[in-house]
C-alpha cells in the first residue's frame, strides 16, 4: 500500500477508536508550536483524557491529514468521528460556550477574584493617563503574566478588582483566580503579582549557600 494510503488509514482508524483526537505539533505536555499550546490549552479545561497525534514524528501524517480534512494548518480536532477545526475555530467555540456543547461537559469556568492594591490603581492611573481602554490579564499556561490596556471582547469577565474593572479571558480566568496585583517602587519601580495557583518557582543557589543549607540539613534532595 502506498505511504500516503496507509496514512490515510491511519489517520481514519484513530478518529474511529478515540472520541476525541487532537493532531497537533508536539505532545500533550510539551505542544511544540503556540497553535497547538493554545488548543491543549483549552482542551485540559474540559476533558480529562483526549488522545493527540505528534504529527512531527511522522511526515506522512502530517501531509495526509491536511488532505484527510482538506484543512492545511495543524493543529487539527476531531470530535466523534468528525471535523471541528483549528486554533483560531476552537478557540472561538470555546468563548462561545459552543466547544463545551460538542463534548457534553458543563462550563464551570466563573468569573476569577482579582484585587489590586492602592499602589497598583496608583500607579496604573498614571501609566495610563489620556489612554483608552480596560486593563487586561492575562496568565499564560506557564504563568506569564501580561498586563494592558484593551477593548471588552465576547466572553471576557469583567472583574470587579477594587473599583478598578479588569478584563479576563476565559483561557486565563482559573489561573487568575485569587491573584493580588501590588506595585513596588523598589529596583525601578515595577508590579509585583502573587498568585496561589502558581506553582513553586525554581530558586538559583550559589556553591556556597547550597553547602550551607546542606550542613543544617535544610536539603533531603535535589
Amino acid at each position: 500500500m502506498p505511504a500516503d494510503q496507509t496514512a490515510q488509514s491511519q489517520i481514519s482508524s484513530l478518529i474511529e477508536e478515540n472520541r476525541v483526537v487532537l493532531f497537533m505539533k508536539g505532545t500533550r505536555s510539551f505542544p511544540q508550536c503556540g497553535f497547538s499550546a493554545t488548543v491543549v490549552q483549552i482542551l485540559d479545561q474540559l476533558v480529562p483524557e483526549y488522545h493527540t497525534v505528534n504529527v512531527l514524528k511522522d511526515p506522512d501524517i502530517r501531509e495526509g491529514v491536511k488532505s484527510f480534512s482538506n484543512w492545511p494548518p495543524i493543529p487539527q480536532l476531531y470530535v466523534e468521528g468528525k471535523f471541528v477545526g483549528g486554533c483560531d475555530i476552537i478557540r472561538e467555540m470555546f468563548v462561545a460556550g459552543e466547544l463545551q456543547t460538542l463534548l457534553g461537559v458543563k462550563d464551570d469556568i466563573k468569573a476569577p477574584a482579582v484585587t489590586l492594591t492602592a499602589a497598583a490603581q496608583k500607579a496604573l492611573r498614571e501609566a495610563g493617563a489620556g489612554a483608552e481602554g480596560v486593563l487586561r490579564l492575562g496568565v499564560s499556561t506557564r504563568f506569564e503574566y501580561d498586563l494592558a490596556l484593551d477593548e471588552l471582547r465576547s466572553g471576557d469577565f469583567e472583574v470587579d478588582a477594587g473599583g478598578v474593572t479588569v478584563l479576563v479571558d476565559r483561557m486565563s480566568a482559573k489561573r487568575a483566580d485569587g491573584i493580588t496585583i501590588d506595585y513596588s517602587n523598589e529596583n525601578g519601580g515595577g508590579f509585583r503579582i502573587d498568585n496561589p495557583n502558581e506553582p513553586p518557582r525554581v530558586r538559583p543557589l550559589k556553591p556556597a549557600e547550597l553547602k550551607e543549607m546542606l550542613g543544617r540539613g535544610e536539603v533531603a534532595h535535589l
